[in-house]
């Protein structure tokens, strides 16, 4: 049992612990950011009183399991992938079988957990396939795309291609028996198919495998700072024109931003926005058009679910500024020595207040499409107003993580700048639930203008710590 226990801690080491900071400052951010909705939610609902202990408790598992799937998809997946490699599996002979059962382990208690925290058991094979899903895809698995969004997409697609006997048979208890029957044997396929024994067919597929695996893998040597898949790839198109755009003005400001590449660029939140708007318009059409009273529990659910989901994204929306600082130091560097980086004391206000402008406007569009969204859901005031409180809180805690000193390495999302979001996030939600209490009111405007005015006052403490800071350009360099 001890050796087993420290064969399990010394893969978990070599596939995820070890790996570069930039990993652990996003899950980080993950982190904070789950815990502070965790926080929020069951504050409110236990103030108003319809949330009791259990509902609190599953509603905890819930999240805890999220961050569980988030951890071991995008950060144990890729790094195990790479160690199984054909001269490993000579090397160390056990370490096949210490993946299959952490692994297997891992499936089984983020499925139960996930599935406790729905508080719908009849969920548990689609759970426990849609776990498996995710790390099929981030182990570079092409097929298993398609298998994802028709299954996340059949309560309602089910509706409109089937006739109604038929699609209440295949999203009813019927499709959960057939689910859980031919679960264990797609469970035993995927995870030989994640590690496979050495052989030519391994070899074969390989090479295509790991090229893929870099899309996901955020911390493989061969990562580039250009964004890759056909999203990234609309979006490139109106980068190319404001790059050139820039490049005819000549403005510092602008080409210090260009030095971090596509990624962090206003141009690729394009494709995503559309997308978002586009599937929101999609589902009010198929709404209007089906009229099954079948469907009105899920447009509920997405009235109600969906928004915060997306409001969760505001969270996360600084989190490419930091990444793509730590990742183009070289054209960072080669840009301090062109013209167009402009007068090295003003760099750190120049990037400064481009990146402020970028990240406020990012955070203005995404909550206009998360109220665009509710809206075409046909949400109510409350679930606006609602929706409006979440993105407040979720735009100041992503502004935590962009201004600070990053020659010093300091810069960007870290460990205890997202534990510090978290508890923060937390306070300002027990201070607007108690707010909401003593007047009488709902606690979402309260919510609405402490976050505001909190957002307000840390830019401008890290203004001015950016501004006193060394030169920003390259990255790290005095860490």
């Amino acid at each position: 049992m001890n050796a087993a226990l420290r064969d399990f801690r010394m893969v978990w080491r070599a596939a995820a612990a070890q790996r570069e900071a930039q990993a652990v400052r996003t899950l980080a951010m993950a982190l904070g950011a789950a815990a502070s909705c965790a926080v929020i939610f069951i504050a409110v609902g236990a103030v108003n009183g319809g949330l009791d202990a259990l509902q609190a408790l599953r509603l905890l598992a819930g999240f805890a399991m999220l961050v569980l799937v988030l951890v071991w998809t995008f950060l144990f997946v890729p790094g195990s992938i790479r160690m199984n490699s054909p001269v490993n599996a000579w090397l160390l002979p056990r370490q096949r079988r210490r993946l299959l059962q952490m692994t297997t382990a891992y499936w089984l208690f983020a499925s139960v957990g996930m599935a406790f925290g729905l508080d719908k058991w009849i969920a548990l094979p689609a759970v426990a396939l849609s776990v498996l899903g995710l790390a099929l895809l981030t182990a570079g698995n092409k097929h298993v795309v398609f298998v994802l969004v028709v299954g996340g997409n059949w309560p309602w697609l089910a509706h409109v291609v089937l006739p109604p006997a038929w699609a209440d048979a295949a999203t009813g208890r019927v499709a959960a028996l057939v689910l859980g029957i031919v679960v264990v044997p797609i469970a035993v396929w995927a995870l030989r198919w994640l590690y496979p024994a050495r052989g030519d067919a391994y070899l074969a597929r390989r090479a295509d495998q790991i090229k893929r695996l870099g899309r996901f893998d955020q911390c493989g040597d061969e990562k580039q700072p250009v964004p890759e898949g056909p999203a990234a790839m609309g979006n490139l198109p109106f980068y190319f024109v404001a790059l050139r755009c820039d490049l005819k003005r000549a403005d510092p400001a602008a080409m210090l931003m260009h030095a971090l590449g596509p990624a962090a660029h206003w141009s690729a939140w394009i494709g995503g926005l559309v997308t978002v708007l586009f599937m929101g318009a999609v589902a009010r059409l198929v709404f209007i058009w089906s009229h099954a009273e079948s469907l009105q529990p899920l447009i509920g659910w997405m009235t109600t679910v969906g928004p915060a989901l997306l409001a969760l994204t505001i969270a996360f929306s600084t989190a490419q500024y930091g990444q793509q600082m730590r990742r183009t130091q070289g054209e960072q560097a080669l840009l301090r020595l062109t013209p167009l980086a402009g007068n090295a004391a003003l760099l750190n206000r120049r990037l400064a207040g481009r990146v402020l402008r970028q990240a406020l406007g990012c955070w203005a569009a995404l909550t206009v499409v998360v109220l665009g969204v509710s809206l075409l859901l046909e949400a109510g005031p409350d679930a606006l107003l609602r929706q409006l409180g979440l993105c407040s809180l979720a735009g100041q805690v992503a502004m935590m993580g962009l201004l600070g000193d990053y020659a010093n390495g300091t810069g960007g999302w870290h460990l205890m700048l997202g534990l510090r979001a978290g508890v923060l996030a937390a306070v300002q939600a027990f201070l607007a639930v108690g707010l909401g209490q003593l007047t009488g009111t709902s606690p979402w405007p309260w919510l609405i203008e402490i976050s505001l005015a909190v957002c307000i006052v840390l830019l401008r403490l890290d203004w001015k710590r950016m501004l006193a800071a060394p030169p920003a350009f390259p990255a790290g360099r005095l860490a």
